[in-house]
């Protein structure tokens, strides 16, 4: 099978951990996605609201990632992002640094908030700072990812933003959590051209997760936007169920799904194509 991993923090897993990425005992590994015919995966840099020197520590976990994927397995395509725009510190040029560093994707906050705008324990809204990073992403064609912001946030930065996803959110109909888009966001989103990364993470989801993701699915294709449906694993950023714990039982989730009902032609939408799509579209 193909997949295509909008979301998973084993960057920063590996620097944090000291663990290598060919073999390791985190939820992603080279090894592990051995399985897969097709693989592409992102890579993102999580940095807190506020983190200290966020800058310098994106910078030495980006750098000793990409040097232990030397070893990567040939049918991996890596592709790099950053999870909270702290990063950027008091700059916003310092997105054209980003994309010299091969960055894809940025999402805005994690869930406090930041100098950019508020995540989704906060009642903060878009800053003035935060569309002058809006505009600059989308002259460089990052996409702009509203995953973890408030409502207030999330449609002010959707009304400026040319290219925008939610790399790791469920549905907030399926699971009441805050992380959780409502069927307004998901629509306007969808409408816009966005995609919708769904998460593995059990908060986001409620017991028995692969039942939950096929509702999630249902419930986004039932209201129109079965083009608009990716996986967005959130791997190494949370305890995850133990049917799906590892990159290497996805393909038990492919198959739970087909045996649902789901058609071949449909799941390759899901676990690849839709997320390729939008990413052919940032080149």
């Amino acid at each position: 099978m193909r997949f295509f991993d909008l979301h998973c923090d084993t960057a920063y897993k590996c620097y944090i951990d000291d663990e290598e990425f060919d073999v390791n005992r985190l939820a992603v590994s080279g090894e592990c996605g051995k399985v897969f015919d097709e693989w592409s995966q992102t890579f993102a840099v999580w940095i807190k609201d506020d983190q200290e020197n966020p800058f310098l520590l994106y910078k030495n976990i980006l750098s000793d990632f990409k040097s232990k994927l030397g070893n990567r397995p040939q049918n991996l395509r890596p592709i790099f992002a950053v999870e909270g725009g702290a990063v950027l510190e008091n700059d916003s040029d310092r997105i054209f640094e980003l994309w010299a560093d091969g960055i894809k994707l940025l999402t805005l906050t994690w869930n406090g908030e930041n100098n950019i705008a508020g995540g989704c324990h906060t009642d903060k809204g878009l800053t003035n700072f935060g569309k002058t990073v809006i505009e600059k992403m989308n002259h460089l064609k990052i996409g702009c990812d509203l995953s973890h912001l408030n409502e207030k946030s999330f449609f002010a930065a959707l009304d400026k933003s040319v290219f925008p996803l939610a790399t790791h959110s469920n549905c907030k109909s399926i699971c009441d959590n805050p992380r959780n888009l409502t069927d307004q966001q998901i629509k306007v989103l969808c409408k816009r051209g966005g995609i919708i990364g769904l998460c593995f993470y059990p908060e986001f989801l409620g017991k028995n997760v692969m039942q939950k993701i096929y509702e999630n699915i249902y419930h986004i294709a039932d209201i129109g936007f079965e083009n608009s449906i990716a996986i967005g694993s959130d791997f190494d950023g949370g305890e995850m169920d133990k049917s799906l714990d590892k990159i290497s039982k996805v393909p038990d989730l492919y198959a739970f799904l087909s045996e649902k009902g789901l058609e071949r032609g449909f799941l390759d939408k899901i676990f690849f194509k839709n997320a390729n799509n939008y990413i052919a579209k940032l080149k």
